[in-house]
């Protein structure tokens, strides 16, 4: 097999990929809850709507019922590292892990 027979696969098709093996990780309820925001699945209740990684480093939470970030949830070096363990323990392979970090990346707020 080349790689020219390998199938690009969307967005939303690594999504669900990464949804369903982090789905069967035992991780804390806390990193559950951004993982799942992260993913766009709905995990925990309260339901953390959106995260935030602000210009200091800091990663900042939203719940749904919520207007403004209140959350204080770590710091973006922890959760980066975190998501790269929890990756090799879910078997992501390199494009859903690429994914999940690409989603990282999207949450960083502009300075």
């Amino acid at each position: 097999m080349t790689t020219d027979d390998i199938p690009i696969r969307s967005p939303e098709n690594l999504r669900q990929t990464c949804a369903g093996k982090l789905r069967e990780v035992r991780v804390s309820k806390h990193f559950q809850a951004i993982l799942g925001c992260l993913l766009g699945e709905n995990w925990t209740t309260p339901l953390l709507a959106e995260v935030v990684i602000t210009p200091d480093g800091k990663l900042l939470g939203r719940c749904a019922e919520e207007a403004a970030f209140r959350v204080f949830l770590g710091t973006a070096r922890d959760l980066i590292n975190n998501v790269h363990g929890v990756a090799r323990v879910a078997g992501l392979d390199g494009d859903e892990v690429g994914y999940l970090v690409g989603r990282l990346a999207e949450v960083k707020r502009q300075p």
